[in-house]
């Protein structure tokens, strides 16, 4: 075992790694009273009748009959093809940690050989009545004077082991953690883990500066134990060293060893970054990756965990070295920004999957590393860097894919409409009265509920329904979006036939995903969260879940109005666009679409989360959902809905809570 790697890589306290290290030294000696033990038989019997499991050695006799102390612990671990001898001496106190080691004396699986003449005898005999719960093996000593007074030379010497099913008894926990067996503990730490390296700023929320680890290192979370095992490829011919550590789980976050506690911050559902700290020495943090154990490990042990496949090579100091060669701390960090704000798109973007599926792989990574390479090169700063990326998919396939970076906002306002440069006092405001004795406007500037509020909305609607009015217009310019029932509820009224077509949208499962709607809602989860969220609980990252579903001829609606009116402008985005595509759906002769530009672009996604990145102010958003119907936008590569009728009047000269020449045309066109 490389202690220096326990003591300066692995997240147990410094005070494990210390106690850990002197476990192994004392082991070592010990170990040399137990290599004469345990030769084992090849005689061919049923597997029935040959032991399978854990058993621990309970009692040593000498050919004379004599019970003997040999002053150490040790278990046979007996598997189909295998079995391995378990030695160890624990500390004096049980809750500190303690090493052992898997040893194979001569490869061979144990098997029964019935008893035979204790005179005769001069190789292996393994016997019992019941060998699955205890057998007795008998070993001749011809190789060693070594201690004679427990083994004396030229005689046999009997060993009763005993199956072991005690849950409190240390080596059996570990054995179970090993095998993966499953336990009472839920917590999605249990498994294996395997040692990518120490973050070098000990800054627990990045991946990156990593040092690669000096060894092949694996940290396995049992149900009450933790397991450090240093790999070997030679194993089972070899010796397999482990660490055994109690284990306290407080949370999926934090865990406490030996007294001491261990953060754990989660980068995705197979990366953590384990933060332990011992008194006043420096915190040390370590990335650990999920990964099963090589494949000849895993056959010892029955287990089936796949090993890791992603690439984590751009993470190591190493890499970017070897790269880019020596840079400043700003071009670093820019580095991190950039690489984290890509990351975070593609693992998390619910359209990401789509686009790639529609052949813009190459396109898109062409985008990705240029863009890298000319910031690598000075050419452009971090900022050009990530809002050019962002932009990219803005501006042909969704609005809700964004950042708040300088550049970006440059971008946006040389390429869309300003309304406030066309219109002299553009400031839309809530407005429910009515344009004339048949038609009643509804303006509906924000869907954020505060401006206005839903309590508001709802009393217009039945101001409405109780006004004796046949026409409904729903203004909707300038509705940046917010809650999609505050427009639908308006929207609605003009609806009057069930689904046209089937209606869905789709939750990308991801890791943050996932917790991210668990934490924003916690317990105040409406049941529609819960249910999404119990049922991406197993979809694996990167595919989809179900968010809703409105299949073709169900949700019958009666219309409201004789006719219904919506206006739009391209400042209509994801709940001001929901009106569009819903009447265009369940409405079939009441409602019409009406403006000049077509809407911002936001109404295939939804459910966005916010998020800063790493060493910057820049802010970026990510839709966690999207649409059935999203393949249609990434073919045309122009976001935004159309209007069925174009308005063919200059803009207003002002939109307030006015009545302006666009809603009077509506009135009247509605009419005819």
């Amino acid at each position: 075992m490389n202690y220096k790697t326990i003591i300066t890589l692995l997240p147990a306290t410094v005070a494990v790694a210390r106690l850990t290290r002197k476990c192994f030294y004392h082991l070592s000696r010990k170990q040399l009273l137990c290599t004469v033990c345990g030769l084992l038989s090849s005689a061919a019997f049923a597997q029935t009748s040959n032991p399978l499991g854990l058993y621990k050695l309970e009692e040593i006799r000498r050919q004379d009959g004599e019970k003997v102390d040999a002053g150490y612990k040790q278990y046979k671990y007996c598997a189909e093809n295998v079995t391995l001898q378990i030695g160890y001496t624990p500390e004096f106190f049980p809750c500190l940690p303690f090493g052992f080691a898997f040893d194979n004396v001569d490869g061979k699986p144990l098997r029964v050989t019935g008893e035979l003449s204790k005179t005769e005898n001069r190789g292996i005999q393994v016997f019992g009545d019941n060998v699955k719960e205890c057998f007795t093996l008998r070993w001749f000593n011809d190789r060693s004077h070594f201690n004679e007074h427990v083994f004396p030379f030229d005689t046999n010497t009997d060993e009763l082991y005993r199956i072991v099913n005690d849950s409190t008894d240390a080596i059996f926990r570990a054995v179970s953690a090993l095998e993966m067996k499953p336990g009472g503990q839920q917590n999605p730490l249990r498994g294996v883990w395997h040692l990518r390296g120490r973050q070098t700023k000990n800054n627990a929320r990045s991946q990156y500066w990593v040092e690669r680890a000096e060894s092949d290192m694996y940290l396995v979370f049992g149900d009450n134990c933790a397991l450090y095992v240093e790999g070997n490829d030679k194993f089972p011919a070899g010796r397999l060293n482990c660490v055994y550590n109690n284990i306290k789980y407080l949370s999926d976050r934090a865990f406490e060893l030996f007294n001491y506690t261990a953060n754990v911050h989660w980068f995705d559902s197979n990366t953590i970054a384990i933060t332990s700290q011992y008194d006043s020495d420096q915190p040390v943090v370590c990335i650990w990756d999920r990964c099963g154990f090589t494949q000849n490990i895993q056959n010892v042990f029955g287990t089936k965990v796949p090993r890791m496949t992603k690439d984590v090579s751009r993470f190591y100091v190493d890499y970017f070295l070897n790269k880019y060669g020596e840079q400043s701390e700003a071009v670093r960090q820019s580095y991190e920004t950039y690489d984290y704000a890509v990351r975070l798109n593609e693992d998390n973007n619910a359209i990401f999957p789509k686009l790639m599926k529609h052949g813009l792989k190459q396109e898109y990574e062409a985008m990705r590393d240029t863009l890298l390479s000319r910031m690598m090169r000075g050419e452009i700063d971090v900022d050009e860097a990530v809002s050019r990326y962002y932009y990219w998919f803005y501006s042909q396939f969704d609005h809700h894919t964004s950042c708040e970076g300088r550049l970006f906002n440059k971008l946006c306002e040389e390429n869309e409409i300003d309304y406030h440069k066309l219109i002299k006092n553009y400031a839309p405001k809530p407005v429910a009265c009515n344009v004339d004795a048949e038609t009643y406007l509804i303006r509906l500037p924000s869907c954020m509920g505060m401006f206005p509020t839903i309590e508001w909305l709802n009393e217009k609607i039945e101001e409405y329904l109780h006004s004796g009015c046949k026409y409904l217009i729903l203004d909707l310019r300038g509705n940046n979006g917010g809650n999609d029932g505050m427009s639908l509820s308006v929207a609605r009224l003009m609806c009057d036939c069930s689904g046209l077509e089937d209606s869905k949208s789709y939750l990308r499962a991801s890791f943050f995903n996932k917790a991210w709607l668990r934490d924003y809602y916690y317990d105040l989860a409406p049941e529609q969260i819960k249910h999404v969220l119990h049922e991406a609980k197993d979809v694996p990252d990167g595919d989809y879940s179900v968010w809703s579903s409105f299949p073709k001829g169900d949700y019958e609606f009666q219309p409201k109005v004789k006719r219904g009116a919506i206006i739009i402008d391209a400042d209509c985005a994801s709940a001001g666009e929901a009106p569009i595509a819903f009447v265009h759906n369940y409405s079939k002769t009441h409602a019409k679409v009406y403006g000049r530009e077509s809407s911002e672009g936001s109404d295939q996604t939804g459910n966005v989360f916010v998020t800063k990145l790493p060493n910057s102010d820049i802010t970026v958003m990510i839709p966690m959902t999207v649409d059935g119907t999203f393949d249609k936008v990434v073919e045309k590569r122009k976001p935004g809905l159309s209007p069925d009728v174009i308005i063919p009047l200059p803009y207003p000269d002002e939109l307030t809570d006015n009545i302006d020449p666009w809603v009077l045309w509506v009135a009247k066109k509605m009419k005819r």
